[in-house]
């Protein structure tokens, strides 16, 4: 089993009771124990992109959306940041209905229209990283793996600080990276 499908086997219960910041902290450890490596440079950034900005973009996203539709639950991915270093950016997709955690093949049949893209800012020397030779690096590739995992962590995090600014959310949002099966959901009442 590869480090990473090892690593969301077991944060998976975490991540469903909500608690992010466990997530983070467990990964974080896990990569501090590991070899330095220019993957190390996730342990001191931060996604900067204002919260408040991303509910609004989901507002518009959304209010557009209701026009058309009634929304029963959303979805958010980050682009394939580990292939696509130049510039990290989230989608977001709206659905008539929600389809739970047990088969995310729905996820893949949304009824919304193109919501446009949300830059993710904060990780840009991270980015700068992924471009580099150390990607392909056999060296680092139990670093690489679990700072994927940060990524993902710190993205899905992005969204919970953005939830409780969102005005148009009446249903589940989940989050996670594209090929990611390993998903956050926020919820407006939590």
């Amino acid at each position: 089993m590869s480090k990473i499908v090892e690593l969301q086997k077991q944060l998976s219960p975490l991540l469903r009771a909500g608690d992010l910041g466990q997530c983070e902290r467990t990964l974080t450890k896990q990569l501090a124990a590991l070899p330095p490596s220019p993957f190390h440079v996730i342990l001191d950034l931060s996604i900067t992109t204002d919260p408040k900005a991303v509910a609004a973009w989901f507002d518009e996203f959304f209010q557009k959306q209701r026009l058309r539709f009634t929304i029963d639950a959303a979805y958010t991915e980050m682009n394939g940041f580990c292939i696509n270093p130049d510039l990290w950016f989230c989608d977001a997709f709206a659905y008539k209905r929600y389809g739970g955690h047990d088969d995310y093949d729905w996820l893949s049949g949304w009824q919304s229209e193109d919501s446009g893209s949300m830059v993710i800012e904060g990780l840009e020397s991270l980015q700068r990283v992924y471009a580099s030779d150390a990607f392909r690096d056999k060296r680092f590739s139990d670093a690489c793996d679990v700072t994927d995992l940060l990524v993902v962590i710190k993205f899905q995090d992005l969204i919970r600080r953005s939830v409780p600014h969102i005005q148009a959310m009446r249903f589940p949002l989940l989050a996670t990276a594209h090929d990611y099966d390993f998903i956050y959901e926020a919820r407006p009442d939590a």
